[in-house]
């Protein structure tokens, strides 16, 4: 089962996302807990996911949380804004699952 975090200010408008996730996983057959955080609980779950996606709206904080968490770096990168906003769950999924198969 692939762990997905999806992460922005709030945790609301990337819950949005992880609905359309959740459907697009359910519909191919892929086991997949995908969550919604806060960008403040980032450092509460960040060793129990396979991968971190940061909603567009906090992209610019992507270089300060790989730095800060940099055994984990790997593992996070940031939702291309044409997919967040089209809320095209698919592809995230697919984008979520190459970063978890590097």
């Amino acid at each position: 089962m692939y762990k997905i975090a999806l992460v922005c200010e709030n945790g609301a408008s990337t819950g949005m996302v992880v609905r359309k996730m959740r459907e697009a996983a359910k519909k191919r057959g892929i086991e997949a807990e995908i969550q919604a955080y806060p960008y403040t609980q980032l450092e509460n779950f960040i060793e129990e996911v396979d991968a971190i996606l940061l909603g567009p709206q906090i992209a610019y904080k992507k270089d300060v949380i790989a730095k800060t968490f940099s055994k984990y770096a790997d593992k996070i990168d940031v939702i291309k804004p044409m997919d967040f906003g089209m809320m095209n769950g698919e592809k995230i999924l697919d984008d979520a699952i190459a970063i978890i198969k590097k």
